[in-house]
C-alpha cells in the first residue's frame, strides 16, 4: 500500500498532469542554463549566456555545496496611440534554473560574478592543492 489512499493519489496525479499542461501552453518551463566550464590551477570559470537579463534579474546562492542561478526575466511592450483608436501590447516572460555541485577544493566565500552584455561569468576561486606527495613504500618486520 503507498502513502496515499488511491483516490487521493489519483487527484495528486490528475492535478500535476494539469499544472504541466498549464505550463506547456504558456511554455514557461525554465531553461536549463547551458555553460562552459574552464579548470584552471587557481580556480574554475564558468560561463552562461544569458540574454537579456540584468544583474538585478540573476540570483545565484549557494546552499550546502550546490551553486544555484536562476534569472527571470519579464517585458512588456506597448504599441498605438489613442489616435488610431488601437493599442497592441506583448509580453514576454522566462526563467533560467541551473544548479551545480561544487568541487571540494572552492572557495565558497570568494566566489565572485559579473553579468555583462548578456554573459554571466562566475569565478569560483579553488584552495591550494596539496603538494603531490612521492609514494614511500615501507618494509614489514
Amino acid at each position: 500500500m503507498g502513502f496515499f489512499p488511491p483516490s487521493l493519489g489519483n487527484a495528486l496525479m490528475q492535478a500535476t498532469q494539469n499544472l504541466n499542461r498549464i505550463f506547456d501552453n504558456f511554455n514557461i518551463t525554465p531553461s536549463q542554463l547551458m555553460g562552459q566550464v574552464k579548470e584552471q590551477d587557481d580556480c574554475y570559470k564558468l560561463r552562461y549566456e544569458v540574454p537579456g537579463l540584468t544583474r538585478d534579474d540573476v540570483k545565484i546562492t549557494v546552499d550546502n555545496g550546490m551553486l544555484m542561478i536562476k534569472g527571470e526575466h519579464k517585458s512588456e511592450e506597448e504599441e498605438g496611440s489613442p489616435e488610431e483608436d488601437e493599442f497592441w501590447s506583448s509580453k514576454r516572460y522566462g526563467y533560467y534554473n541551473t544548479s551545480l555541485s561544487l568541487p571540494d577544493d572552492a572557495k565558497v566565500e570568494e566566489i565572485k560574478a559579473e553579468l555583462k552584455n548578456g554573459v554571466l561569468n562566475v569565478v569560483i576561486p579553488r584552495t591550494e592543492k596539496p603538494k603531490k606527495k612521492d609514494v614511500q613504500e615501507i618494509s614489514v618486520e
